[in-house]
């Protein structure tokens, strides 16, 4: 073999070894224990670690088939993306000097403009670090910085981890790529993880609640004003019995899909910014989704153009893993004069009400129509209310105006929501005692311990609603009369004025309202927590001034808790114990 033939073989084995070694360094797991960036944290002088960061993720990462964001600490680690939290205090596992990473794919989480990243540590050590890289995956694999951090100089009110927050006080700190000390490498999976809250699907109704469960409720005016009232979650409460299911009110008066109205001193795109991550923020098991009421009313404004946008929101709430179900815009009463009716846009309202419903159904969605029919049961409701109260309160003051629903109006419109949304029949509870046949039973609620007194001319029994209700319960009394209550009995009895012989009520809405007025005192200390009314010199472009404030927001949060403990008690019926003296 001649020299050149031996220099020939010589450079290509030189070459297959290095492409071999190329191969391996460039391979993603091996790449990213080198190109992580890290930023560090210093005990204090308790000798813990307490750190936050926000780092804006660069530009120019969409589109693309996949983000990976790659991460690992030496210390517990929370970890954020737009708001999104994928990892709460996780403790990565540490082997023989190798941190085990984990990797996430946030392509679903990102959108066109700003993407924040956001991280806590905590722990009990001397230093600690946590790493982040950045691969985009289109046409191949390209590696990118990550961007530029910031630390908290304190620890930081609520909502710092979201986009919109003001971090001006924040200091801009270095990321470097040397590993901390105490490690010499880190591991990092190959598949990446799927970023999500909750994949349990809702798609199909009546909804089951389930122990647990955290519902937020978004919309406009309709879902703002009943925490005046709060007959919307009182009606679905009381459905659940032992179950523990919290509720978040985040509606915002005249708000659309385009979130105008959350904007505050901003535009509209941060003020949809804020509802999505603010929803996040929540992480609920379902959301409910009550829109296109307002912009029915916006002349110009199309219903493809509002389905568009709300097929925007359903996908960036969807791409978390929560559940959504829509509900249509309700159907518009008449108004009394001379306010103009606006009933007269009800055919324009039932052209977007369809539109929700077909959105839901391309996604895949349970769609609930508060639409057709909506006026006519909560009329029907109305009167039934009427009748076994023995008022005659004017139909018209259901709604202020034929739009906005008065507290009456909220009972009854709670009613049929809760049919249509938890499958609960919408009507009044029901006791048929027959005196012939020395019978007790029950429609809408349980029946228990009858006894008939024939000496003492007394029939008693105990009665508990299956579901807490404002309408009181009726009974029909067969094979004779009653003359009313006997002492002691909790609830008190009366006739049904033109029902006819043997038609009474009771007064059962006591427990109720309990729940009711629980419900919302809660609801008004977290309207508190998260629209503080000098919310601009909190958390806005004056924070500068009243900023240092913005700790007191969480303390809010103890109240809420205790509050919700109390409507966990109040929400199971109680059983009333009833004694009705029978006509000799």
């Amino acid at each position: 073999m001649n020299s050149f033939n031996i220099l020939r073989q010589q450079l290509l084995c030189r070459l297959v070894g290095f492409v071999l070694c190329a191969g391996l360094i460039c391979s993603p797991q091996a790449a990213a224990a080198g190109e992580l960036t890290w930023v560090r944290a210093t005990a204090a002088e308790n000798g813990m670690i307490s750190a936050w960061y926000r780092c804006a993720l660069p530009g120019g990462l969409l589109p693309a088939d996949e983000v990976r964001l790659e991460l690992a600490a030496d210390v517990d680690c929370s970890v954020y993306v737009n708001g999104l939290r994928l990892l709460r205090f996780e403790q990565m596992q540490i082997e023989a000097g190798t941190v085990q990473g984990r990797v996430f794919n946030i392509r679903p989480l990102l959108r066109e403009g700003r993407n924040l990243l956001a991280i806590e540590l905590q722990g009990k050590r001397a230093q600690a670090a946590a790493g982040v890289g950045l691969e985009v995956i289109r046409d191949g694999r390209q590696r990118v910085a990550a961007g530029s951090w910031k630390q908290a100089p304190a620890a930081p009110p609520v909502g710092w981890q979201q986009t919109d927050f003001n971090d001006r006080d924040w200091k801009a700190v270095e990321a470097g790529a040397a590993l901390p000390a105490g490690l010499s490498g880190v591991s990092i999976p190959e598949q990446s993880a799927v970023v999500s809250i909750q994949n349990d699907p809702r798609d199909s109704l009546p909804l089951e609640l389930q122990d647990g469960d955290h519902v937020c409720i978004v919309g406009a005016t309709f879902v703002e004003r009943a925490q005046l009232s709060e007959h919307l979650e009182t009606a679905l409460s009381g459905t659940l019995g032992r179950r523990k299911v919290t509720f978040r009110n985040l509606g915002w008066s005249a708000d659309t899909v385009w979130s105008e109205s959350r904007g505050i001193f901003d535009a509209p795109a941060v003020g949809y910014l804020r509802m999505v991550e603010h929803i996040r923020a929540e992480e609920p098991t379902v959301v409910l989704v009550c829109l296109g009421q307002n912009e029915a009313l916006t002349p110009g404004l199309s219903s493809d153009d509002y389905s568009s946008q709300l097929m925007k929101l359903v996908d960036e709430l969807t791409a978390s893993g929560m559940p959504v179900i829509l509900v249509s815009p309700h159907e518009l009463m008449d108004a009394r004069p001379p306010v103009p009716s606006p009933s007269r846009f009800n055919p324009r309202v039932r052209v977007f009400s369809e539109a929700t419903g077909s959105v839901a159904q391309s996604r895949q969605l349970a769609f609930v129509d508060l639409f057709t029919g909506f006026v006519n049961n909560v009329m029907a409701l109305h009167e039934t209310m009427n009748a076994l109260q023995g008022t005659q309160i004017p139909a018209d003051t259901l709604a202020d105006n034929g739009m906005h629903l008065t507290a009456r109006g909220y009972a009854c419109a709670g009613l049929v929501l809760r049919e249509r949304l938890l499958g609960v029949p919408a009507e009044t509870a029901e006791i048929e005692l027959d005196l012939s046949s020395r019978a007790v039973r029950g429609k809408g609620l349980e029946i228990a311990d009858v006894r008939f007194d024939a000496a003492a001319g007394v029939v008693s029994f105990r009665a508990r609603e299956t579901s807490l209700s404002p309408l009181p319960v009726r009974m029909l009394v067969k094979g004779g009369r009653i003359s009313g209550a006997a002492d002691g009995s909790a609830w008190g009895v009366n006739p049904v004025s033109g029902a006819g012989a043997g038609v009474y009520a009771f007064e059962s809405t006591g427990q109720y309202e309990a729940l009711r007025e629980e419900i919302t005192k809660k609801n008004e200390l977290y309207f508190h927590r998260w629209r503080p009314q000098n919310i601009t010199y909190l958390f806005g472009f004056r924070k500068h001034e009243q900023g240092n404030n913005a700790a007191d927001i969480a303390r809010f949060d103890p109240f809420i808790r205790e509050s919700e403990e109390r409507i966990a008690e109040l929400q199971v019926p109680d059983w009333a114990e009833l004694q009705l003296r029978i006509d000799r």
